[in-house]
Formats: structure tokens, C-alpha cells, sequence
């Protein structure tokens, strides 16, 4: 039952991601505005020649214009604020939770993808091309964020999801996923585009992708683990790819709220905890300036307590991450 529930939880998390109003989207975007020839529209404190592609930030007001003709003749304008229809159409067909989050967002709103002012003071609403849209999905994933030898940056993230691979000594080999976690690193530039960074971090296998309270009943296993990881780091335009050494507590707690001392058959209360070393492999991809998501592996290849052998464990995580420049 419970690995039916873990698989149904891990479907309905990586729905919730389709939350991207929040993740994977910008305070500001890129608004097209077109309007007649020689025209120029002035938004926010600038003015810009026609047709213009205009950074706006996104916002539940609404977004004066001013129109400017050749004749030096000025038009008001108001583009009303809408939300846009990822909102709408990821959160509900994906029946994601990602409404919580997104309802605290300005990130939800926008003036549209395109706008024509026309002479006589009306706005006409327009969409983009398929070959401006996929012109702007391209553009997207194209561009960088460079960084500096000598940059340094603070990572703070969130393990969500982890399967755990663990062996504890003198028991059956376990393996369960779960939720929730936390991490907090450094990182050096060396040079431009390669990093060392050094990690501390602890995951658990709670069973639900949100903090709730949960009471148990009868036995259940509680998975954990802590580890301090050190890599050497490259950056790919938006992707990053590290590996390095790993040291990993992997805890086992078995506990029964229905254990009789009385009964022979009964699953008494323990704990097993194994001390290694091993590898880490990181990959991540950079949605926005600050946030990144990735996949953090690290197997547990030489146990050294509670006995010296090569023993094989590992948590593998999807980490939502954030990293916060110290230094450029």
C-alpha cells in the first residue's frame, strides 16, 4: 500500500511542478508594441521608436501608454492587466496545487504577448506567430548568464524529492523514496566557466511532498541522510555538471507503535546507521537568474563504520535550487 501511495505522490509532485508562473517565469517580460509609421509610445519614464519589443514588469495594475504620431499628436492608452494562460490552463489541466503558490505572484499577470495601438485610441490584442513564438522559446534557452573568475555565491536548496538505497547492517536491503530535505553550499569560480563548490545536506522520506502533519500507526521505516560533498563544477551556458567526493551518515529507524515485548512476533524498535565515503554527480539546469533545478546522485562506495568494507548505498534527489551571488 505504501509503495502504491509513494508512486501516486511522485506523479502528483512532478504535476505540481507545472506550476511555471512561479518557477520558470521572470518578474519582467518582453511586450511587443507595434502601432502606425513614425510612431513612438512612451511606457513607464522612456520612449521608444515603433515597433518596439518593451521590458514591463508583470503586475495586477494596469499599464499606462502614451502614443506619440509624427504630427506630435499624444494618445493615452491602458493596457489592462489579465492572467496569463499558463496560469489557467497548466495549473487546472495538471490539477496542480500550483495554485497556492502562483496566487501570491504578480508572475501570473501580463499585458499580452503583442499589442497594435490604432490611431483612434483603441488597443488591439494580438498573438504571436507560431515563428515569433517559437523564435522567443529559442531565444529563451539561449540566453546566458555569465559569471567571473573570482565569483563566489551562496547556494541554499531544497531536496524534494529522494529515493534511498540503503543496506543497513544486519538487515533486509531498503528501498523507499520520500520527500523534503535542505542544503547550503559555496562555490568558487576558479575561472569563468568552472566552479568548485562544497555542500552540506539532509534528506528525509517523509511521505507526503508538503509539510503536513502525520501520524503513524503500527511499523514504519525513517530514512535519512546527511552528507558533506565537495565537486568541481562546469558551466554550459545554462547548464552546470559537477562531480566529486562524498561523505554520507545514512540512518535507518525502524519504529512500531504496536510493539508488544510480551509478543515474540512483533517487530521490535531499532536503528542502524552506516558512516561512508562515496561520489557525487550534479547536474542543473537554470530556469531564471537565481533559481535552478537538477538532480543530485551520490552512491556510498566504502563504508567504514559501524564496519570497513566496500558497501553500495545512495540518494539520489531533484533539488530546487537557489544560489545568491557574495561576491562578483
Amino acid at each position: 500500500m505504501r509503495k502504491e501511495l509513494q508512486k501516486a505522490t511522485i506523479i502528483v509532485l512532478l504535476l505540481l511542478l507545472t506550476s511555471c508562473a512561479t518557477l520558470f517565469s521572470n518578474k519582467t517580460y518582453k511586450l511587443q508594441v507595434k502601432s502606425v509609421d513614425n510612431a513612438k509610445v512612451k511606457v513607464y519614464d522612456s520612449i521608444y521608436n515603433l515597433p518596439a519589443r518593451i521590458e514591463v514588469e508583470r503586475s495586477r495594475e494596469d499599464l499606462p501608454m502614451v502614443l506619440i504620431l509624427a504630427d506630435s499628436l499624444h494618445k493615452n492608452y491602458v493596457l489592462k492587466s489579465s492572467i496569463r494562460p499558463v496560469f489557467w490552463y497548466g495549473n487546472t489541466f495538471f490539477l496542480s496545487a500550483g495554485y497556492i503558490s502562483d496566487l501570491t505572484t504578480p508572475k501570473r499577470f501580463y499585458y499580452g504577448s503583442s499589442v497594435f495601438l490604432n490611431s483612434d485610441g483603441t488597443v488591439t490584442k494580438t498573438h504571436l506567430s507560431f515563428s515569433e513564438s517559437y523564435s522567443n522559446f529559442k531565444n529563451y534557452f539561449k540566453k546566458e548568464y555569465p559569471t567571473n573568475k573570482g565569483q563566489i555565491n551562496l547556494t541554499v536548496s531544497m531536496p524534494w524529492i529522494s529515493n534511498f538505497d540503503f543496506k543497513p547492517n544486519g538487515e533486509q536491503p531498503i528501498n523507499n523514496t520520500g520527500f523534503f530535505g535542505f542544503s547550503a553550499g559555496l562555490e568558487y569560480y576558479h575561472s569563468k566557466n568552472r566552479f568548485i563548490s562544497l555542500n552540506a545536506s539532509r534528506v528525509i522520506n517523509f511521505i507526503a511532498p508538503f509539510p503536513a502533519p502525520f501520524h503513524y500507526e503500527g511499523a514504519h521505516e525513517f530514512l535519512s541522510s546527511s552528507s558533506i560533498s565537495l565537486s568541481e563544477n562546469y558551466k554550459i551556458n545554462r547548464f552546470t555538471f559537477g562531480y566529486g567526493f562524498n561523505f554520507s551518515k545514512n540512518n535507518w529507524r525502524l519504529e512500531n507503535t504496536y510493539y508488544d515485548s510480551t509478543d515474540s512476533d512483533s517487530e521490535k524498535p531499532r536503528q542502524k546507521t552506516n558512516y561512508g565515503l562515496g561520489l557525487v554527480g550534479t547536474t542543473y539546469f537554470q530556469c531564471t537568474k537565481k533559481f535552478y533545478i537538477g538532480l543530485n546522485y551520490k552512491p556510498t562506495l566504502y563504508n567504514f563504520n559501524p564496519s570497513s568494507t566496500f558497501h553500495y548505498e545512495h540518494v539520489v534527489s531533484l533539488d530546487l535550487l537557489w544560489k545568491i551571488r557574495l561576491k562578483k
